[in-house]
């Protein structure tokens, strides 16, 4: 499984065990989106610290895991992110929309 899924009280922590996003992994993704939905957690936190590359496919998918939860009335972060993967949110203006920690001890805060 590329993607594993925990539940800690109104946390929901979704992580990629992979060093590449590419956009394949959106219907897994966003099965693990709505089943984290449906236990009613208040924030879905996504960790990204395996992550060393992200596809435009793979930010799309992000932005819609985004999209869902916040319709919802849930928060949605990631946490973890590799130097590189900032830089290329960053470039892309995509840090401005999305809540980014460290790691995901402080995205729980």
């Amino acid at each position: 499984m590329k993607i594993s899924s925990q539940t800690e009280d109104k946390f929901s922590i979704i992580k990629f065990d992979v060093d590449q996003i590419l956009g394949y992994e959106a219907q897994e993704f966003q099965d693990l989106v709505l089943n984290s939905l449906g236990q009613n957690v208040n924030c879905i936190i996504v960790d990204l610290s395996a992550v060393k590359f992200i596809s435009s496919w793979g930010i799309g998918m992000l932005i819609h895991g985004l999209a869902t939860t916040r319709n919802r009335g849930a928060d949605f972060k990631l946490a973890g992110l590799a130097e590189n993967v900032m830089q290329v949110f960053q470039k892309v203006k995509i840090d401005t929309v999305l809540s980014i920690y460290k790691n995901v001890d402080l995205a729980k805060s």
